[in-house]
């Protein structure tokens, strides 16, 4: 059954329309994206999956928003004063954190409010884990286990899906691990990532705070959409208006 949801997804991938841009860049922050085709994948924790069909294309960010993009689009204001994010300015290339789900429509309402032939906004939960999954079906790209070598997480924290390890204790600059297999870097670890679904906003990927256990492909977290953490970050994906 998996096999033949996987040669489904490889098929998908050398069918792409003509003129389509394999990877676009947006102008304003240099964000850059890749081409992901439609296809169908099997979703959700493993022993728990349905089948889901992407009908349409889509460009999924290579990495996580950094500080620098953040900035270029919102000023350099903190935007929690009261408690502002402990990595704020200590390096343009980290993942921007401490960004609840609220404000990551602020920077995409104003980032889409020049208009242009793309719209940005935040990846379906969907979009997100099969964009991590990259035509695989364990629970990480990297097969049934996930090290401290191939993703920031915490290799501290006991886990059945990875073995014991050291902690790098912070977010490390966007792109610092291997990608998977479509290209895409730090789908696993570095921060929390958010995304939209049809029961509201969630978390997915795990993060350096966190064990390989919270990084699996079909995990979700839970997260009040008003309310942001230390190791919650997003990425975009785009389409065309």
């Amino acid at each position: 059954m998996h096999l033949r949801f996987l040669l489904l997804v490889l098929l998908t991938l050398g069918c792409k329309a003509k003129g389509e841009p394999d990877a676009l860049t947006e102008p304003l922050t240099g964000m850059e994206l890749v081409r992901l085709p439609a296809g169908t994948f099997l979703m959700g924790e493993e022993g728990k999956q349905h089948r889901e069909t992407l009908a349409e294309p889509f460009w999924m960010g290579r990495t996580e928003v950094t500080q620098a993009q953040w900035e270029a689009v919102m000023g350099k204001g903190e935007p929690h004063p009261e408690k502002p994010s402990p990595f704020r300015g200590q390096h343009p290339q980290y993942p921007v954190v401490s960004i609840s789900y609220v404000e990551v429509q602020d920077f995409l309402a104003r980032l889409n409010h020049a208009g242009g032939p793309w719209v940005y906004r935040l990846p379906t939960e969907a979009q997100w884990e099969y964009a991590c999954r990259a035509g695989t079906t364990t629970p990480f790209y990297t097969g049934e286990v996930l090290t401290a070598a191939q993703a920031n997480i915490n290799a501290e924290i006991p886990s059945e899906t990875g073995p014991p390890g050291k902690a790098v204790g912070h977010p490390t600059p966007v792109g610092s691990y291997p990608p998977n297999p479509w290209g895409l870097q730090d789908m696993h670890g570095n921060a929390w990532e958010w995304v939209a679904a049809p029961d509201g906003p969630w978390l997915k990927g795990g993060s350096w705070y966190y064990g390989a256990g919270n990084a699996r492909s079909g995990h979700r977290r839970a997260h009040r959409a008003d309310a942001w953490g230390f190791s919650i970050g997003f990425r975009v994906v785009a389409q065309r208006r």
